[in-house]
């Protein structure tokens, strides 16, 4: 079933830079600060910020997968949404925005999932995206009684598990899958996903294992940036590489964390403040941990400058300036291979106005991005 491009590939297709908010379904978002303006996750926020990103141009909302909170005096993403009910509830709240929902491989089975998914793929018209997950937070699979395998082991479990959505999704009639994790017989599933394709895929991709398989399967690999910018051009094009090894096409996304004041000065002010002043320390380490960032062998000031990146953003570049500032980095970053943005602020109803109202227009002068609506 080859059928036309999803609503979420060809809103993608829009801007030269595409953008969208990351972590507004977490308490906090991205920022593991204690500041009084940290984000308050209501479903009323949500809605909120869902329908000014729709109203502005933004392509996506990606919301992050999360189980457990990291402890910490704001025990930082504890209360957060079901990333598959919230992206229903924001598709039927919004007309263009692409929403995506967050899987973790090991805890869905994969014909009920892409039957979640595709209920969720026609309440949005074709907008809904998956972000898939093969795991990594072991307290998160302890604490829902789950083995998590190790990390070889999990991206084959991912293959075989993306193998049998990708079939209950295109198959018109029964079929069997025979593999090492998943077993299915006389499987079929309808509706189909809405429109005749399949939605939208993002993989992360940060080991040469989860770059591969992203590349393989995904349409768009999410990767952190990390180390210089000028780094940047190089990675991509690596990541492009292997995605034309497997007779594919495959963009790029990447999460940062954006201040964005009147003045340079204000916007060094404010991260200063929130993220170094006023950081849950606590919170910051179990995540670093958590990722294996506390590694032998890794200096005392690179644990320093993740735990600040962490505190920012969840580990995310962060981008502090005034909104020709951003600008700025976000067309290095454009011009390096980066076609897409998944931001955060600390408080995104307070903090994201500003930066449509100044940088969106700077962009679209920029020819990175068409005009906004309002």
């Amino acid at each position: 079933m080859a059928g036309a491009p999803t609503e979420s590939r060809k809103q993608l297709g829009h801007n030269q830079l595409n953008l969208g908010l990351f972590g507004a379904n977490c308490s906090g978002g991205l920022a593991v600060t204690t500041v009084p303006e940290r984000w308050e996750a209501s479903w009323e926020n949500n809605q909120k910020v869902a329908r000014m990103a729709d109203e502005c141009g933004l392509e996506f909302m990606l919301p992050l997968g999360r189980w457990k909170g990291y402890g910490g005096i704001t025990d930082h993403n504890a209360s957060s949404f079901e990333t598959l009910t919230w992206a229903s509830g924001i598709l039927a709240s919004t007309t263009n925005l692409i929403t995506f929902g967050t899987v973790h491989v090991s805890l869905f089975n994969p014909v009920v999932a892409a039957k979640q998914m595709v209920t969720t793929d026609h309440i949005g018209r074709g907008r809904f995206g998956l972000n898939i997950v093969c795991g990594w937070n072991i307290d998160e699979f302890e604490m829902l009684g789950v083995n998590l395998p190790d990390h070889e082991n999990r991206y084959d479990q991912g293959q075989e598990w993306i193998d049998v959505i990708s079939k209950v999704w295109t198959e018109d009639e029964p079929f069997d899958y025979e593999g090492n994790f998943y077993k299915v017989r006389k499987t079929e599933i309808y509706p189909k996903p809405y429109g005749g394709s399949k939605p939208m895929i993002v993989a992360a991709g940060n080991s040469l294992r989860g770059r591969e398989f992203a590349a393989r399967n995904a349409d768009m690999m999410f990767t952190n940036l990390r180390g210089d910018i000028s780094e940047v051009p190089g990675n991509v094009a690596t990541l492009r590489d292997m995605a034309a090894g497997y007779n594919r096409e495959i963009g790029v996304f990447s999460n940062v964390a954006v201040v964005c004041r009147p003045t340079k000065k204000e916007a060094e002010e404010y991260y200063r403040y929130y993220a170094i002043e006023n950081a849950d320390w606590d919170a910051v380490e179990i995540l670093i941990e958590g990722r294996g960032l506390k590694k032998p062998g890794v200096t005392e000031e690179a644990l320093r400058e993740a735990r600040i990146r962490a505190a920012a953003g969840n580990g995310a570049l962060s981008i502090v300036g005034s909104p020709d500032d951003v600008v700025a980095l976000m067309k290095k970053l454009y011009i390096g291979g980066v076609t897409a943005l998944a931001m955060g602020f600390t408080n995104y109803l307070e903090h994201f106005p500003y930066f449509r109202d100044e940088v969106l227009p700077r962009l679209a002068h920029e020819g990175l991005r068409a005009g906004q609506r309002f």
